[in-house]
């Protein structure tokens, strides 16, 4: 899938230090895939930030589900004989 910025987006240049190699195999997957390399980086870069928002999402209904929860080892002390009593 190719994405063409739309005019009016703005873009900032970076400058990213990569290993040749790397570089080399990166640019023929982009090619194969109909892509640039500059292309398959801003993709890259908005499904982190995607990735990275979603895992916040799921750690924080986890916690609120878990504070919620009627269920508590608090008050509780463990032992190594109650955690691997069969």
């Amino acid at each position: 899938m190719r994405v063409i910025p739309k005019a009016e987006d703005k873009m900032t240049n970076v400058t990213i230090s990569i290993e040749d190699e790397d570089l080399k195999q990166a640019r023929i997957v982009a090619l194969q895939q109909g892509s640039s390399l500059n292309a398959a980086i801003r993709e890259f870069v908005k499904s982190y930030i995607g990735n990275t928002k979603r895992y916040q999402q799921v750690t924080d209904s986890i916690l609120q589900k878990a504070e919620r929860s009627k269920y508590s080892s608090e008050g509780h002390e463990w032992t190594r004989e109650d955690l691997y009593d069969r």
